[in-house]
């Protein structure tokens, strides 16, 4: 599929910049969270946190530009994103969008326990708010629901509690679900519907007001930020599809070229220039995995795990056994053997490098990004019966190694290992086992979920509280030491990156960059 790239050199490139040690990829150089760099960094912060050194032009996130983290390689930081903007339209559609600012959500209870619920909530005092309803909610949750459910919903519950009568109805919640991403051609055939449905006058309103008189459209883009003073080199842009914030992949730098997922297609660029170099159509909309290349192919879970040639976008080969567009591969090469390893929907699958055939299968899956150790591959897993998990290459497939199972509403962060030890912060925690056993060295509770920590100067680097702290974790298996907390307000699904002595990170609304150096 061709499409019209348009590029803008907004700053030349310095001949004299000096150049920090690369993060090309997803997870960085080896594509396991640690950095390569050698250069010394701080073992503590100053109370105001680290020094920012500058920030980039506006770049939107979330449901309008994705979660997707930036990579740094030679002197240039580069981010993809699938860039959403507004345009006026007759029509009205009550997209997902809508959904969350109309405050509609549809949770997977049964129906006596939500009739329950709504009559819980429709009753309680005025005069019961603040701490004291909270405390009050939380044993109402504790009471009526069971550990998964209070794990899935309980927040949902509570929130419906502390809104009280503000609360939006569930019948009405059903019913807009019966037209989820129906298009009316014009505002007053929506408002016919709205009229027919028997609403009160107050969730009328709120529904109207909740639909925007506007259509989403989008562009795939990436962009070149100069490391040295956060200025643009370039954008590159093609027309895309909206995909809203599922388009939360990681570009791959390589060979001078920058490789990325869109709305619909993959897609490579000059890395100097922002020139197009090809794209192609990919029969998955709104990806989040984030493409790897490796000796001669470009490798992305995009429907299905799929090799291409990196020079021209030619399909290799498709393994249907892995599937999915959240997940993203890794490299593996026990002994002699090389092989791809990747997260599917239920399993982790281990493929061959050269012909993509699978190898073996293991209870695993989700979104997290597996890490080879040696001989063994460390999983976090989306299946709560299998957690955390580490299986060992036998010389023709896997065997389990331990498994620590979990109950965890959140199983996308992915692990580190250091020194023969396993690290993992996300799911509500952050833990330390040793590789061999699993044996729990330590775990407490911690503010993590969806980022992925990285590792540097023998240190873990994490967001916490939705990315609005970063925290300095010794790697230590005696014990957890926190090093340094900042409030750095970061875009919270994204990773940090390490570049020499600076930090990037992606924050709501643009780039940033923070000096880690002693």
């Amino acid at each position: 599929m061709k499409a019209k790239f348009i590029y803008l050199i907004a700053a030349t490139l310095s001949q004299t910049i000096s150049f920090a040690a690369d993060w090309p990829q997803w997870r960085g150089p080896l594509r396991d969270g640690s950095s390569s760099s050698s250069a010394p960094l701080a073992e503590s912060w100053p109370e105001e946190g680290p020094k920012l050194l500058w920030e980039s032009e506006i770049v939107p996130s979330g449901d309008d530009g994705g979660f997707g983290s930036p990579v740094v390689a030679d002197g240039q930081v580069y981010l993809s994103l699938v860039w959403h903007r507004d345009v006026p339209t007759d029509s009205r559609t009550v997209n997902d969008l809508a959904m969350r600012k109309i405050g509609a959500r549809k949770v997977n209870l049964p129906d006596e326990l939500i009739a329950k619920m709504e009559e819980t909530r429709l009753a309680i005092s005025p005069r019961l708010r603040g701490s004291k309803l909270d405390e009050w909610s939380k044993q109402w949750v504790a009471e009526n629901l069971d550990n998964k459910q209070a794990l899935l919903y309980g927040d949902y519950v509570i929130s419906r509690f502390r809104k009280g009568k503000l609360a939006f109805p569930i019948e009405a919640t059903q019913k807009l679900f019966s037209i989820r991403n129906k298009v009316f051609p014009s505002e007053a055939e929506f408002i016919s519907w709205i009229n027919a449905q028997g609403f009160e006058e107050e969730t009328a309103k709120r529904i109207i007001d909740g639909v925007p008189a506007t259509e989403k459209m989008a562009d795939d883009v990436v962009i070149s930020i100069d490391l040295e003073n956060g200025t643009t080199n370039w954008k590159a842009s093609l027309a895309g599809i909206p995909s809203g914030r599922n388009s939360s992949s990681t570009p791959c730098v390589a060979d001078g070229r920058v490789f990325a997922v869109g709305s619909n297609r993959l897609y490579c660029i000059d890395s100097k220039t922002g020139k197009a170099v090809w794209d192609v159509f990919i029969d998955s909309k709104g990806g989040a995995s984030s493409p790897l290349v490796e000796d001669g192919k470009l490798i992305a879970l995009v429907g299905r795990l799929t090799a291409f040639d990196p020079a021209t976008g030619k399909m290799l080969w498709e393994n249907k056994d892995i599937s999915g567009n959240r997940a993203s591969p890794i490299l593996w090469k026990p002994g002699k053997r090389k092989m791809v390893v990747c997260n599917s929907s239920r399993s982790v699958v281990g493929v061959d490098f050269a012909s993509g055939e699978t190898i073996w299968e293991a209870p695993a899956g989700g979104s997290s990004t597996p890490i080879a150790a040696g001989d063994r591959i460390v999983v976090h897993a989306k299946d709560e019966k299998v957690g955390l998990a580490a299986y060992r290459w036998t010389g023709e497939g896997v065997a389990p190694a331990w498994k620590l199972p979990k109950l965890t509403r959140r199983s996308d962060a992915s692990p580190l290992v250091k020194d023969g030890q396993v690290y993992l912060f996300g799911a509500e925690m952050r833990a330390c086992h040793d590789l061999a056993t699993g044996k729990k060295r330590w775990k407490e509770v911690g503010k993590h979920d969806i980022s992925s920590p990285i590792l540097a100067g023998g240190n873990i680097l994490a967001y916490e509280i939705k990315g609005s702290f970063l925290h300095m974790v010794k790697a230590d298996p005696a014990k957890a030491t926190t090093l340094g907390k900042a409030k750095i307000q970061a875009l919270r699904c994204s990773s940090p990156i390490i570049a020499g002595d600076k930090l990037i990170v992606r924050m709501a609304d643009r780039v940033a960059c923070y000096y880690l150096g002693k």
